[in-house]
């Protein structure tokens, strides 16, 4: 427990390496009674100033849903990570789409936590551009579930992730064509 006090103090600590250290430690110890102590240090680091902070914290939430997920859903942690979609780093874009994807393969229900729409896809995709081979993987996986409204948005889409197929890691190509086979059936005949 003396050791949870230290690491509840350094999520306070001016320097973003340390809050992201010390919360990515919390998300690492795996014992129940410890997570009410990460609960208010992760809120504040999900909302801290630092990009680095906040992609570090996204992913300990997916960590605490795997030791407590009810403890996750009351404290509105899922609610902050569908907050950190529309962040402007693409890096914390990238780790809160990985953080729900983890969190929605665990999950029971089965419901998707990401809500798929014209807004979160314009969201996904600026920050496709910009994030690591890791990011860009989750975020065309999450892509290629997602329905278009008509043909004319499967084309937008498509036109933008068609610069992936050129990647040097071949898991970022492959994600890429997976979304590019679902987004064609759906496109017109006519279309180029």
């Amino acid at each position: 427990i003396m050791a949870v006090n230290t690491f509840v103090k350094d999520c306070d600590d001016p320097n973003p390496l340390i809050r992201a250290l010390a919360v990515r430690t919390m998300g690492c110890i795996r014992v129940d009674k410890i997570t009410e102590y990460l609960c208010e240090p992760l809120r504040k680091c999900l909302k801290d100033e630092d990009p680095y902070v906040r992609k570090t914290a996204a992913v300990s939430v997916a960590k605490l849903h795997d030791i407590n997920a009810t403890l996750v859903e009351e404290q509105g942690f899922l609610d902050s990570l569908k907050e950190l979609l529309g962040d402007s780093n693409p890096m914390v874009v990238a780790n809160a789409v990985a953080a729900m994807t983890e969190i929605n393969e665990a999950s029971s229900t089965g419901k998707p936590l990401i809500e798929m729409n014209t807004a979160t896809i314009n969201k996904l995709l600026t920050a496709l551009n910009e994030c690591t081979e890791w990011g860009q993987i989750f975020i065309l996986d999450n892509l290629s579930s997602y329905n278009p409204t008509d043909d004319r948005e499967a084309q937008s889409i498509c036109e933008r992730i068609t610069p992936r197929l050129s990647h040097a890691n071949a898991a970022v190509v492959l994600s890429a064509v997976k979304v590019l086979m679902k987004y064609m059936e759906m496109m017109g005949k006519d279309t180029d």
